[in-house]
């Protein structure tokens, strides 16, 4: 189930379902150590009247929204049933680690009634389940879960209460024990106070609502090193009150997406809306060291046991030209710098990593079919040095760059220049944007020219002319190599792949259709509106287009990732955003009246129109009926989106 909603400020990132149930909390990385990990949850339920229901039960209804232009939730739940509706505002302190729900309770019925809340606990301490202790803390009336250097504490307020109701601890996942949430189900608690190993814990908290009326109840996690720091800050709490907490959340994150002004005045009220929603979003996914993740949705671990928590050096260069653009510059240096700690003493970036700057996990051989090779997706490199450079366009920073050139900047121009087949001017074989296919790409090769002209473009700026000369040089042969080898005259367009016969040499052309050729245009090996692009353009359009409920454009031919149950036919994958965005900006970029604009137009709504409630993308979308596939957000989506939207306005701009 693709996430809902997510808040975050990263150091804590909170991932709830379309329930509101908490299933993923990610603490103190943003991507790293998921303290409730892959299926399971933290469960919100309530007893009135002699009934329990658990909030997931299908006779809820719920809708997940964010309170405009913050990254504070308005999400509604309602039972006619139980004549019960909460509405939830979540949210993460911006200053400090803290997760806090604001909890209105309405009573529908027309007496007053005894409404409890409840609510599970259910930590994976370091993304498993041992050695952890929960136990009830009776002084600040709070539950607090521990192993080694992470804490958390649990507690809650009212207006005329502070602490818990009610508690207990036990065992789960142990001995057949599925958790103390089952011991709520009765309404009542049996406060065993302290349990070690494989634990969890419930908590209790006793509401009186009159008969139409409503109660606001606080529940809140402190996340901490040890215990001094957890019950600091739920003093804290306590003495600053949780509603000035949230007013003060909600200013800033008004201030955060309003330090640019965001003109855009050639869009609708609801691409703005959804613009701005998208760089909060955007900001979540991004730990504050450095890393910028693409994706913090653990669901996907049921595919291959892994997940997109990672910091891949191709997602966050795009995110980071988006965010530049955008004006927030200052983010993106933070990721250059985490470029620069992780560099290879080769002059390459390896495929992913974690957020501490740890290598992640790969399935990129270094040894295939007798051969040593590196394990390289070349464009992941590349695309680092062109978003420096466009960093440097907007901010001018050339002190930045100077910081960066023998640590990033020259060991990756170098690197470029160097990985090159001396016979046919194209780089090396590597592996796909993709990560599926190993070759000589027109994605990556054109990435490798765009950047080392990067490469020379920032060498020039801080006087270092020798290596501005050699990487021009490198770039315009690489440029040639690709007219020369992957335009195929007979065709009229140009090929996604070709790759080197292992006894010959001889360049083997592969004919599959890839929407990645579009970056043959992005990356300025030719102008959009070349004839030999209009007919690559055509091809991609033509071929990958998903004539389907859904619509939108796949990756390639043939494309079987996340494929769903049902008949594909002529449809030749899922829809995913990126794609789609891709040629939407094509559009913009050959778009000579306001009238050639309306295509690209139709598809930014589009975008605006596969956005949950809250204005979440995923990763692609179920072909058959729209719905979410993969992990959501992903973070590369909405930049995509962002950069698609800002051209989209500067092209209208131009064009009046």
């Amino acid at each position: 189930m693709p996430r809902a909603i997510v808040t975050g400020n990263g150091n804590l990132l909170v991932a709830m379902d379309k329930n509101s149930m908490l299933q993923d909390l990610y603490f103190p990385y943003v991507g790293m150590e998921d303290h409730i990990s892959y299926k399971h949850m933290h469960r919100i339920g309530l007893y009135t009247d002699n009934q329990f229901s658990w909030l997931y039960e299908n006779s809820w209804k719920h809708h997940s929204y964010y309170i405009e232009d913050t990254l504070v939730t308005k999400s509604t739940s309602e039972n006619e049933y139980l004549k019960i509706k909460l509405e939830l505002n979540d949210f993460v302190y911006p200053d400090e680690n803290f997760f806090m729900r604001k909890i209105t309770v309405e009573n529908h019925a027309d007496y007053d009634r005894n409404i409890k809340i409840f609510l599970a606990q259910d930590f994976h301490l370091y993304g498993d389940k041992q050695q952890d202790t929960a136990f009830y803390e009776p002084k600040n009336k709070a539950v607090i879960h521990y192993r080694k250097r992470r804490y958390f504490l649990i507690s809650g307020m009212t207006k005329n209460k502070k602490g818990v109701d009610s508690f207990t601890t036990g065992k789960s996942e142990y001995n057949g024990l599925e958790g103390t949430w089952r011991d709520a189900e009765d309404g009542n608690l049996h406060e065993h106070s302290i349990e070690q190993g494989s634990v969890d814990s419930t908590i209790e908290f006793d509401l009186f609502v009159k008969g139409g009326g409503k109660t606001i109840l606080y529940v809140w996690i402190c996340a901490g090193k040890d215990l001094k720091e957890v019950t600091n800050l739920h003093t804290f709490i306590i003495k600053e009150s949780p509603e000035r907490l949230l007013a003060n959340t909600i200013n800033y994150w008004h201030s955060w997406v309003y330090k640019e002004k965001h003109q855009l005045n050639y869009v609708s009220d609801e691409i703005k809306k959804r613009y701005k929603q998208s760089l909060l979003i955007i900001r979540t996914q991004i730990d504050n060291r450095g890393a910028i993740i693409a994706a913090n949705d653990s669901d996907i671990m049921k595919f291959n046991k892994d997940t997109y928590t990672y910091m891949w050096p191709r997602d966050g260069a795009c995110v980071s030209m988006a965010l530049d653009h955008a004006g927030y510059g200052e983010i993106c240096r933070r990721f250059f710098k985490f470029c620069a700690d992780v560099m290879n003493s080769e002059g390459y970036l390896f495929h992913k990593f974690n957020p501490d700057q740890s290598l992640g996990s790969s399935w990129h051989p270094w040894y295939k079919d007798g051969q040593e090779q590196i394990p390289l997706q070349e464009d992941e490199t590349a695309l680092v040095l062109i978003a420096l450079a466009k960093h440097f366009d907007y901010s001018g920073d050339i002190e930045f760059i100077q910081e960066m050139y023998l640590s990033l900047i020259r060991p990756a121009g170098n690197f470029m220049t160097e990985y090159v087949d001396k016979k046919t001017n194209l780089p090396k074989p590597s592996y796909d944007l993709w990560e599926r296919k190993r070759g000589i790409f027109s994605f990556t090769a054109a990435s490798v020219y765009a950047g080392l002209k990067a490469a020379a473009h920032l060498s020039e700026k801080i006087g270092h002319f020798h290596h501005q000369r050699r990487y021009a040089k490198a770039a315009e042969n690489i440029k040639q190599a690709i007219l020369e080898h992957l335009y195929d005259k007979e065709l009229g367009r140009f090929l996604t792949r070709v790759k080197p016969n292992p006894k010959t040499g001889e360049l083997i052309k592969d004919y599959v259709i890839d929407a990645s050729m579009h970056g043959l245009w992005m990356f300025g090996i030719l102008p959009p509106d070349d004839p030999k692009i209009v007919s690559t353009v055509k091809s991609i359009f033509e071929t990958l287009k998903v004539e389907s409920n859904a619509g939108g454009i796949a990756r390639f031919e043939n494309d079987d990732y996340q494929k769903v149950p049902g008949n594909y036919g002529s449809i030749p994958g899922n829809p995913w955003i990126i794609t789609t965005l891709w040629h939407a900006r094509w559009l913009i970029a050959t778009s000579k009246t306001k009238e050639d604009l309306k295509h690209a137009e139709e598809i930014i709504n589009w975008v605006v129109g596969h956005m949950n409630e809250a204005g979440i993308l995923p990763e692609q979308l179920n072909p058959f009926n729209g719905d979410h596939l993969s992990v959501a957000p992903l973070t590369w989506s909405h930049a995509v989106f962002v950069e698609t939207v800002l051209q989209y306005n500067e092209k209208n701009k131009e064009l009046n």
